[in-house]
């Protein structure tokens, strides 16, 4: 991972309450080359974020600051008082907590959830170089140095089950699990579906595809093709899928995954157009959930399953969510 260029002497301010996470993000942004100051309360925290002059905050974002109406006015007053710093909130709060955040506080553009768990080190600096380098997209930033993710152009619906074989037939190569091929099939399934038919727009903006039954079929025309990505470094198995349009929205995200939380899979709507059960799906298939988005640019999703855990772990450890959205006013 080549991150010197944009990373040494960079400003980092961090702040979490608990002294292991501390410890550990000061000893990996450190290792960057970038100067850092670590808030370990905040009172701490309130006095250095008056300081114009941090490249970028990461701030743990659980109670009781959340709730805390300083805090929430001081956030969405950030971006005004501080154009050129940027904002990544962490939180380990549970899933079902952290989701109304997105949806209730229009400043949470670029969120990391934990679940009870402290960021990991590569976790931290993955973040801080795709926010500084302004370069949001790619799984390869969430594998180990030297790996090179598969490419496949998704175009077809009538190919969708060679798409979902060729990944599924790289993870039995390496060895997978039958339980985690069956997870990487639904993954992609959903993935493929998406880029087809939900993710494509016409001239106006509306979609174009996505009230087709999906057993329609569709072939989708050059600027409207999609990529499938897939990589493993031995820890993690990837899959991600990229559209040029960037339809979707921070409000979408919150709204389909509050749904699949509060409701079982069966209340949920698999009608012609709904993303919401194939989302769910997704989730409920993995270890970790990126979202990049440019709006109305362009939209990644990557999805990360770890081989490390027994399938008793995978199904009791909570998932981690992360949502990156560009910001219009500083790209270039």
């Amino acid at each position: 991972m080549v991150i010197w260029d944009s990373m040494k002497g960079a400003r980092i301010l961090f702040y979490d309450p608990d002294p292991k996470a501390q410890r550990a993000a000061e000893r990996a942004l450190l290792a960057t080359g970038s100067e850092v100051d670590v808030a370990g309360d905040e009172g701490v925290l309130l006095e250095r974020l008056e300081v114009d002059g941090y490249d970028l905050n990461m701030i743990n974002f659980d109670p009781p600051m959340r709730q805390n109406p300083l805090w929430r006015e001081m956030f969405n007053k950030f971006k005004s008082r501080f154009p050129k710093t940027r904002l990544v909130l962490h939180a380990t709060a549970r899933t079902e907590d952290y989701l109304p955040l997105l949806a209730e506080h229009r400043y949470v553009r670029n969120l990391i959830a934990k679940n009870d768990d402290p960021l990991e080190p590569e976790e931290l600096i993955v973040t801080a170089e795709k926010i500084l380098r302004r370069d949001l997209f790619g799984l390869e930033k969430y594998m180990q140095w030297g790996v090179a993710p598969y490419r496949i152009e998704v175009r077809d619906s009538r190919l969708k089950a060679d798409y979902v074989r060729e990944v599924s037939s790289y993870a039995e190569r390496l060895g997978c699990s039958e339980r985690v091929v069956e997870n990487i099939e639904t993954v992609v399934d959903e993935l493929v579906t998406n880029a087809i038919y939900n993710a494509p727009r016409d001239a106006e903006g509306n979609p174009k595809y996505a009230k087709l039954s999906r057993r329609e079929t569709v072939v989708l025309e050059d600027h409207e093709v999609g990529k499938l990505e897939f990589a493993c470094d031995g820890n993690y198995i990837g899959m991600s899928q990229n559209d040029p349009f960037g339809a979707l929205t921070q409000d979408t995200i919150v709204t389909y995954l509050n749904r699949c939380l509060v409701k079982s899979e069966a209340q949920l709507s698999d009608a012609s157009g709904g993303a919401g059960l194939g989302l769910y799906r997704i989730f409920s298939s993995l270890s970790k959930f990126v979202v990049n988005i440019d709006p109305g640019k362009r939209t990644e999703v990557i999805t990360l399953i770890d081989l490390r855990l027994s399938m008793k772990q995978f199904r009791q450890l909570p998932k981690s969510f992360h949502i990156f959205i560009a910001d219009e006013a500083r790209r270039g």
